[in-house]
């Protein structure tokens, strides 16, 4: 067959040439030349295919020739993406060999990782702990006073080493509590020869797990990976839940602070059904912190003014203050900030304002001076004082007071990038200059934070547009908390679309708001399919929103399958309604026994509830403690129902603590006992004070 195509090719040639030999004796026929180039060629090929040896097995060959493909068969080599080798042919007869690409080597150990040092070796200020004024030795950090935490703090990173599936530690408070150093002689304290990694802001954790065991090795204790001010952390680094526990698979801990007011800024919310909004980052915020208060215990004063440390002993005296606020000088830096204005410099405390103010608005990200100047305006005192020249603004705002930090510190060693000291506050609210230059200079990781931010802040219209265009560049995150921020305005058409285009992308909180959406429009099979799906994918939300289905649906056996699930995974709430599922069927014990686990992780309704159920058996020495656990969390119902064992026992000055307390919160059963306590006590115009606010209540108009 191939020879026959080569006789054909060299008889087009010859035609050709030809044609050339009648250009060359017919005059008017030079256009023709061109056929002179073609029939060289084609006679070249011809030639060239005649010299190549015949492959072709011949007809003696004990090889079978190939039959002819079916006329009808066709091959389709469209294809959509492809990551790897693919392969795409019609009939093959014989062996096919396919040679893939090698695989992508993996990112090498980062520099961060082979300069880990032990725990107990770690420099308490190389770890972010705040500078301290100098004192007769020179500058430094004073001895470390023992905290009131350190106890709760030891159990914490104890149970966390032991944990199968990691741990995060978490200790929160204000700025310059002591956070970052009491966490850090815990360490040193209770896993001192763990090797201690600290990854920079911007670090990507995900391959972290993978690193740190090819690096193990070097750490046959295990490894702490250190976090100070977690949220700056959050959007980069792919921290989550998951990557803990994977983490843990490579020995590793994690060990992280977060200043109180960003960690309720960020934190989801607990609401009973559905995730709150937030980012996958974002869900590590659930851990409960160790709480560090910023003014010290009269126990931790007492320590601070017997450490031979005359700077520990000066500040322990001032019971305005914490003691490691005064330490970093942070009352003067504040003090120093906000007569700015008045002292000459309403530029300088324009720039520290706006830094102060964006950072609020949820950019976690250091900036630069020329961000830091446009966005200052909008501080400036109006009327004047004139302002200072620029140079004179920046240089009052970063020069360092008292040996320490400036207003503005350097977020890196060229000083190209800032941030306020982060002891300074502002609580009045952000204008809308600031809002909208924050979404300005955000990056992507930022602008989601801006929206959360934005959020708390009752300002929807800033989170939908920080989180709008990141929806419309495919992030799932986005898509469903602008889907929740549509649905609570009503605009449920939106929701649903984003919602269903997250889904798609198998985003499990997606479906389960789906669900929810579909749940209000009564669209209850549909709920189920998406529930259904998300639980296939072991998401404990969509197995406690099953539970509560079935059992909404009366179908109790099956209600309690899906509770047991999710409590099985460590879902509190879960393990909650599993208990009232199980007492309302007489399983008492069963019931005490799930009320307990969830107690133990600070489930308020637990506590609650074993309360209750201790009261009803008669138990009432026992209930007393876990209404008393409750109320001291918030909860107005143990608080109202310790005031009434209280009150019972004849302890009725505790009973009226607690009644208070709870009917300032407008709890009415709270003002109705305080009310009859008060009348049976003889003050009776407190009484039918309480009564006329309860009518108040019911009868606003």
């Amino acid at each position: 067959m191939r020879r026959t195509w080569v006789w054909i090719l060299v008889a087009v040639g010859a035609a050709s040439l030809a044609v050339l030999g009648a250009s060359l004796l017919l005059p008017g026929l030079e256009e023709l030349s061109w056929a002179a180039g073609t029939g060289s060629f084609v006679l070249a090929a011809g030639a060239v295919a005649l010299a190549w040896p015949d492959r072709t097995p011949s007809s003696s060959s004990s090889a079978p020739a190939p039959s002819p493909a079916p006329a009808s068969t066709q091959v389709d080599n469209r294809t959509g993406d492809i990551h790897g080798t693919a392969v795409q042919a019609g009939a093959i007869h014989g062996p096919v060999t396919v040679h893939s690409a090698p695989a992508p080597a993996a990112s090498p150990v980062p520099g961060w990782v082979h300069t880990a040092l032990p725990a107990g070796q770690a420099d308490a200020h190389e770890l972010g702990t705040h500078d301290a004024l100098p004192g007769p030795a020179g500058k430094g950090l004073p001895p470390y006073v023992a905290r009131d935490v350190d106890g709760e703090l030891d159990r914490r990173l104890a149970a966390a080493a032991a944990a199968p599936r990691g741990g995060l530690v978490l200790v929160a408070g204000a700025s310059t509590a002591g956070k970052t150093r009491a966490l850090a002689a815990a360490l040193a304290r209770t896993l001192p020869e763990r090797m201690l990694v600290a990854p920079p802001e911007d670090a990507d954790l995900r391959s972290l797990p993978a690193w740190l065991k090819e690096a193990a090795v070097r750490a046959p204790r295990g490894w702490v990976v250190w976090l100070d001010d977690v949220d700056r952390h959050l959007g980069a680094s792919g921290l989550t839940p998951a990557l803990v526990a994977e983490l843990s698979q490579a020995d590793a801990l994690v060990a992280a602070t977060i200043r109180q007011e960003r960690l309720d800024s960020l934190r989801p919310s607990t609401t009973d059904h559905t995730p709150a909004t937030e980012g996958a980052g974002y869900a590590v915020l659930k851990t409960p912190p160790v709480i560090l208060d910023r003014l010290w215990s009269r126990q931790e004063r007492e320590r601070a003014s017997t450490s031979g440390d005359e700077r520990l002993v000066r500040a322990a005296a001032d019971e305005r203050f914490g003691v490691a606020e005064q330490l970093a000088a942070g009352p003067h830096l504040q003090q120093t900030w906000d007569h700015g204005p008045d002292s000459g410099h309403p530029r300088g405390y324009a720039l520290v304002a706006a830094a102060v103010g964006l950072a609020r608005a949820g950019l976690s990200s250091p900036l630069t001076r020329e961000q830091l100047h446009t966005a200052h305006t909008v501080y400036l005192p109006d009327p004047p004082p004139l302002p200072e020249d620029a140079d004179r603004a920046w240089e009052w705002a970063t020069q360092p007071l008292s040996g320490l930090a400036g207003l503005l510190v350097p977020a890196d060693h060229e000083g190209r990038r800032w941030r306020a000291f982060d002891y300074l506050t502002d609580q009045d609210r952000l204008p809308d200059a600031v809002w909208h230059a924050a979404l300005d200079m955000a990056t992507d990781q930022d602008r989601f934070t801006v929206g959360l931010t934005a959020n708390r802040a009752k300002r929807s219209d800033i989170a939908e547009a920080a989180w709008r265009p990141l929806s419309e560049q495919g992030g799932a995150d986005a898509m469903v908390n602008l889907g929740i921020l549509l649905a609570e305005s009503g605009r449920v058409e939106e929701a649903e679309g984003w919602y269903r285009q997250a889904a798609d992308q198998d985003d499990t909180h997606a479906m389960i708001h789906l669900g929810v959406l579909l749940e209000e429009a009564g669209r209850v099979e549909e709920t189920e399919q998406w529930w259904q799906r998300a639980a296939d994918q072991d998401d404990t939300n969509a197995m406690f929103n099953l539970g509560r289905l079935r059992k909404k649906a009366g179908r109790v056996e099956e209600a309690e399958g899906w509770y047991r699930q999710a409590a099985d995974q460590d879902d509190t709430r879960a393990m909650v309604n599993l208990g009232v599922l199980l007492a309302e069927a007489g399983r008492v014990e069963e019931a005490e026994d799930w009320y307990r686990k969830a107690a133990q992780q600070g489930e308020t309704r637990a506590m609650f509830n074993l309360g209750r159920l201790r009261k009803k058996a008669g138990r009432v020495e026992e209930a007393e403690p876990w209404f008393r656990k409750a109320a001291q969390q918030g909860d107005t119902r143990a608080m109202n129902n310790l005031g009434v064992l209280l009150a019972e026992a004849g302890r009725v000055e505790e009973a009226e603590d607690w009644y208070r307390k709870a009917a300032d919160q407008d709890d009415t059963h709270a003002m109705i006992h305080l009310g009859d306590l008060l009348e049976e006590v003889g003050r009776a115009e407190e009484a039918e004070s309480w009564r006329q606010r309860i009518r108040e209540m019911e009868d606003p108009g």
